[in-house]
């Protein structure tokens, strides 16, 4: 751009070299200006960067503590890789015992207490005036029936408390042992007589006696029994050789033996 300094004017030598350092000039604060610029907008996202990583690293930064004894020196550490810083702080012995503080002020009034022990008894009072006469009760006898042996007694009321009628249940007892036998009594009077018998079989001679035919009563029989010194014939044919020897014994009525 031409710059009139007086005389001479546009072309003039000294005013166009003038006019060209201008522009040099111009075009090198240009670029300067650009330089800054982009310098600038790296700091500012450096910064930004900066303060997103302070934001995160304090959003995730942690602090712990324990206790530890009395005496002990108190401890810190940080652990970079879990961000989290560990105090270590030591109990704190015990201090004397501080002064009585005030008063304060009276509480709320507690829950009652558990009733106390019984007074002594009072005096007696005056009688009071008899009462108007009650209708007489009454008491009857129901019904009495027997239990069974080894059930309990019942008594029941089956009226009202003025007119009562009980009604017993009274079980019987269980059956005793048999008695001794008791001594023997007086001789009855002689019975009818009775029907005739079929009595002694008719017949019969001299040394018969009556036997039993079967066990059917009365059923006998006259019969000739062996009396001693008395003979026994036997008869018939006897077969054969040799010597037979025939021996037996015989009771008789008598007594004898044969």
């Amino acid at each position: 751009m031409p710059i009139f300094r007086g005389t001479g004017g546009s072309g003039d030598a000294s005013t166009d070299a003038f006019a060209s350092q201008v522009n040099t000039d111009a075009q090198t604060a240009t670029t300067k200006a650009n330089e800054a610029a982009a310098s600038a907008t790296a700091a500012a996202a450096s910064a930004t960067a900066a303060a997103n990583e302070a934001t995160t690293f304090n959003s995730s930064l942690g602090v712990s503590a324990s206790t530890l004894s009395v005496g002990a020196s108190a401890t810190a550490s940080y652990d970079s890789s879990t961000k989290v810083i560990s105090f270590g702080l030591p109990t704190g012995a015990t201090g004397a015992t501080g002064a009585t503080g005030a008063t304060g002020a009276t509480g709320p009034q507690g829950a009652t207490g558990a009733q106390g022990p019984t007074g002594a008894t009072g005096a007696a009072g005056s009688n009071g005036s008899d009462g108007a006469d009650g209708a007489a009760a009454t008491i009857a006898v129901g019904t009495v029936t027997t239990g069974a042996a080894g059930s309990s007694a019942t008594v029941t009321n089956a009226g009202s408390s003025s007119a009562a009628t009980f009604n017993f249940s009274i079980p019987k007892g269980d059956t005793g042992a048999t008695g001794a036998t008791g001594a023997t009594g007086a001789t009855g009077a002689t019975g009818a007589t009775g029907a005739t018998g079929a009595g002694v079989a008719a017949g019969g001679s001299t040394g018969q006696a009556l036997v039993k035919i079967d066990g059917t009563d009365f059923n006998t029989q006259w019969a000739t029994v062996l009396t001693a010194n008395q003979t026994i014939t036997l008869s018939g044919a006897v077969t054969g050789s040799g010597t037979t020897s025939i021996s037996t014994t015989l009771s008789t009525v008598d007594g004898g033996t044969y």
